[in-house]
């Protein structure tokens, strides 16, 4: 499906629908991107499923700790892609309160790995287990949920942790020597360090040669949406959401539209 650009970073979709909502999401290429071909096969997919149960929708790119909050605080009615959240995952947009208190989860529409990254010349002999890794210096990305455990060791305070605005940005902090590992999906990082040697940056794409995953990943994530508990289909949306997505999976639909998505934008 086709969107209308409504702005730098905005799109709308099923623009005479009935029903309209506001949807946020970040730059989370090959997932999702605002110039990647049809916006990525998570969009196609999200647009899918909205239009199934009768929703337009309106899009809007933010760097991931903005888009969080939006749909935290009810600005928006729906975040796409969340990882599983932790039911004891504090909230950085209201603290004191958990991040479940405001969103509610869907179920998984897709799958995507986590994993550990480091420069080629650091020794990670002593990573055993994500509890070997304590007092570490590691960069995450500020908002994102990584794996259940290493949330649970981060929020412990048990990491050395340095928070990036994005993916890119914590590449280059693990580059640049800030810290010794960072945590992301390991397509996501390598599409971003693709970027570099696209826009001639030849110095951080040579940089970036000398960074390697740390066998084995973490673990296969679950892609999520969250529906904001703040607006009037707080209830409604997660039900038929849900719906579309068992439905979408029964017949194989969610991947013939990442096929159908990855396989025409490779023929263009």
């Amino acid at each position: 499906m086709s969107g209308k650009k409504i702005s730098d970073h905005t799109f709308r979709y099923n623009i005479q629908a009935d029903k309209q909502i506001q949807v946020t999401t970040l730059e989370w290429q090959p997932y999702i991107g605002l110039s990647l071909c049809k916006q990525g096969w998570v969009m196609q997919a999200t647009i899918a499923l909205l239009h199934s149960q009768g929703y337009g929708a309106t899009v809007t790119f933010y760097p991931w700790a903005r888009a969080v909050a939006y749909a935290e605080n009810g600005k928006v009615d729906l975040l796409v892609p969340e990882y599983f959240i932790e039911p004891e995952s504090p909230s950085d947009t209201f603290p004191g309160t958990r991040r479940l208190d405001h969103l509610t989860l869907t179920e998984a529409f897709g799958w995507g790995p986590i994993a550990l990254y480091k420069r080629k010349d650091y020794n990670t002999d002593h990573f055993t287990s994500l509890a070997a890794l304590a007092d570490e210096r590691i960069g995450v990305v500020r908002g994102y949920q990584n794996t259940p455990e290493f949330d649970r060791l981060m929020d412990a305070g048990k990491f050395n942790v340095m928070e990036a605005v994005d993916d890119a940005h914590n590449i280059r902090l693990l580059m640049a020597g800030r810290v010794n590992l960072i945590v992301g999906d390991p397509e996501v990082i390598k599409m971003e360090i693709a970027s570099f040697a696209h826009h001639s940056n030849i110095e951080l794409a040579t940089m970036a040669q000398d960074l390697v995953m740390v066998e084995p990943i973490l673990q296969m994530n679950g892609l999520f949406f969250a529906v904001s508990k703040h607006n009037k289909y707080g209830k409604t949306l997660v039900i038929e959401l849900n719906r579309a997505i068992a439905e979408f999976k029964k017949h194989g639909i969610l991947d013939e539209i990442k096929y159908n998505t990855d396989n025409s934008c490779n023929k263009q």
